[in-house]
C-alpha cells in the first residue's frame, strides 16, 4: 500500500481517530470466531472507508494502515499465509483498547477461556503450597509470583465485569428481536426471524452465560481440581498462615466480588430462559396454525376443482384435531357503535334518563326498600307500589332493549334488587301510557339473556320508539 513508515504513537493515534475501521474488523473477527482477519477483507474495508475522504486523508490512512507499517509499529504481531490467503494477527492489547470504545465488542467469556484462567490460578496456588517459596517481598521470585497472581485475578474480574455489562443489555436486545418478528408481515419472515433469534440466544446461553454462571458458583464441584472460590480460600489460608493479612484480606474481597457477579448473572440467565420458553411456545403455535391452515386450504381447493363437491367434507374436521369444537364456540358479539344521528340520540337520551333517576332517588329514599321475593303479600304489594311510583317518575327514552335498560336502571338504584322487581316494573311500563311518554312499544323476535345470581333468564327484546307527530 505504501512504503512510508510511521512511529507507533502516530500510527496508533490515526487508528484511534478512525476507530470505526478497527471496530468493524474486530466485529468480523468475533462473528467468525477467529483471532485473525484476512488481509483482503481488511484492505477492502479500508478502501470503503476512504471513499468519502479527501486526498491527504486517504494518503495518511494508506500509510498508517499498510501491513508493513503496522508490523513495524508492533501493532500487528504476525502476518502468515494459510490456504493461499494472507492473515493479519493484531496484538491483543491493541484489540483490547478498541473493545473499550464499544460495549458490543466486549469479548464473551467461553468455558474454555474460563478454564484457562482457572488453570493459571491453580498453578500459582500449587507453587505457594509446595513450600519452595519464601513468603517475603524481599524475595524477587515471590514478589514476581504475587504480581502475576493479582494481575490474573484483576484481569479475570474485569473480563467478567465487562461481560456482565454486555449481558445486562440482553433484555433490550430480546425485546427488539421480538418486536422485529412481530412486525413481519410475511408469515415465513416471522418464522425465520423467530428461529434466528432462538438460535442466537440459545448459543449465547449455552456458550457464554451458563458457563460463566457455573464458573462463579461456589457450590460447583470440578473433577480436575478446585473451583475458583476454593482456590481463593486456599490462597487466603496460605497468606494467613504466613501472617500476610493484607493479601489475605484482598483474597476475601475477591471472593465477595465474584460472588456478587454470580447473583447478577443468575438473573440474566433466568430472563433468557423465560424468553426462550416464550419464543419456542410462540413458534410452536405458529407452526401448528400454519400446518392446519395449509390442510384447510388444500381441502378448499378440492371443492373448487370438483363440481360435485361444494362443501368441505366433515371428515376433514374430525381427522384434524385443530378444528374440533369450533361449532360449539359462541360467535363473538358485535360491538354496535355507530356515528349515526339515531344512535347518538339514544346514547344521549339514556344518559339524561339516568341523571334524572339519580335526582329522583336523592329526593325520595327508594334505596331503603328491601327485596320482597319471599315476604308476605302485604309486603310485596307495598314493594310493588313503591316500584310503580319509581318507574312512573323515570324518564323514558328510545331503547333497542327496554328490558335490559330497565334492569340496569333498577339494579343500580334499588337496594335488594331482584328479578321479580324487574317483572313488576316492566309490567307497569307496558300498561301505562303515561309512563311510556308518547313512545311506541314493539316486541321483536330477537332474544337476549339476563343473569340473576345463578339463574339465567331468556326473554324477547322489546323496542321503544318515539311516536312521530
Amino acid at each position: 500500500m505504501s512504503d512510508q513508515r510511521l512511529l507507533t504513537i502516530p500510527t496508533f493515534g490515526i487508528m484511534l481517530e478512525h476507530h470505526t475501521i478497527m471496530r468493524d474488523v474486530i466485529r468480523e473477527m468475533d462473528e467468525a470466531g477467529e483471532p485473525y482477519v484476512h488481509e483482503a477483507k481488511f484492505v477492502a474495508r479500508l478502501h470503503r472507508y476512504m471513499q468519502g475522504l479527501n486526498r491527504d486523508k486517504r494518503k495518511q490512512l494508506r500509510t498508517a494502515f499498510s501491513t508493513d507499517n503496522l508490523l513495524a509499529a508492533h501493532i500487528l504481531v504476525d502476518k502468515d499465509e494459510f490456504g493461499g490467503e494472507s492473515r493479519l494477527i493484531f496484538d491483543r492489547s491493541v484489540i483490547g483498547v478498541f473493545r473499550l470504545f464499544d460495549r458490543s465488542l466486549f469479548q464473551d467469556l467461553t468455558d474454555v477461556a474460563l478454564k484457562t484462567q482457572l488453570g493459571g490460578l491453580r498453578l500459582l496456588l500449587d507453587q505457594l503450597e509446595s513450600g519452595s517459596v519464601l513468603f517475603s517481598d524481599a524475595d524477587l521470585d515471590y514478589k514476581e509470583l504475587m504480581d502475576e497472581l493479582f494481575h490474573r485475578l484483576s484481569e479475570l474480574l474485569n473480563s467478567i465485569r465487562l461481560n456482565l455489562v454486555k449481558m445486562q443489555t440482553i433484555n433490550q436486545e430480546l425485546s427488539e428481536a421480538s418486536e422485529q418478528a412481530a412486525k413481519a408481515e410475511n408469515p415465513q419472515a416471522f418464522s425465520l426471524l423467530q428461529r434466528e433469534s432462538i438460535g442466537k440466544i440459545s448459543h449465547l446461553l449455552s456458550r457464554h452465560i451458563l458457563p460463566t454462571r457455573q464458573f462463579l458458583d461456589e457450590k460447583s464441584r470440578l473433577k480436575d481440581g478446585p473451583n475458583l472460590f476454593e482456590c481463593l480460600q486456599k490462597l487466603r489460608r496460605q497468606f494467613e498462615l504466613h501472617q500476610d493479612y493484607q493479601r489475605a484480606t484482598a483474597m476475601l474481597r475477591y471472593e465477595i466480588s465474584f460472588n456478587s457477579f454470580h447473583n447478577q448473572i443468575s438473573k440474566v440467565s433466568h430472563s433468557v430462559d423465560q424468553f426462550l420458553a416464550r419464543s419456542k411456545k410462540r413458534l410452536k403455535q405458529f407452526n401448528a396454525i400454519e400446518a392446519a391452515f395449509g390442510e384447510l386450504a388444500d381441502a378448499l381447493d378440492a371443492t373448487r376443482h370438483n363440481l360435485k363437491r361444494s362443501l368441505i367434507d366433515g371428515e376433514f374436521a374430525r381427522k384434524n384435531g385443530a378444528f374440533m369444537g369450533l361449532m360449539q364456540q359462541a360467535r363473538p358479539k358485535v360491538l354496535r357503535i355507530s356515528s349515526s344521528e339515531a344512535y347518538l340520540n339514544n346514547v344521549v337520551s339514556d344518559i339524561e334518563a339516568r341523571v334524572a333517576d339519580q335526582n329522583l332517588l336523592i329526593q325520595n329514599r327508594y334505596v331503603e326498600l328491601t327485596s320482597s321475593k319471599d315476604d308476605s303479600t302485604e309486603r310485596r304489594l307495598a314493594r310493588a307500589e313503591q316500584i310503580y311510583h319509581l318507574v312512573k317518575q323515570m324518564q323514558m327514552a328510545e331503547y333497542h332493549d327496554l328490558t335490559l335498560a330497565l334492569h340496569r336502571r333498577l339494579k343500580t338504584n334499588l337496594a335488594g334488587y331482584h328479578f321479580v322487581d324487574l317483572l313488576e316494573g316492566l309490567n307497569f311500563v307496558l300498561r301505562g301510557d303515561e309512563i311510556l311518554d308518547e313512545h311506541h312499544v314493539k316486541v321483536t323476535n330477537y332474544r337476549n339473556r339476563l343473569a340473576q345470581d345463578e339463574t339465567v333468564y331468556l326473554y324477547r327484546k322489546i323496542r321503544t320508539e318515539r311516536v312521530k307527530q
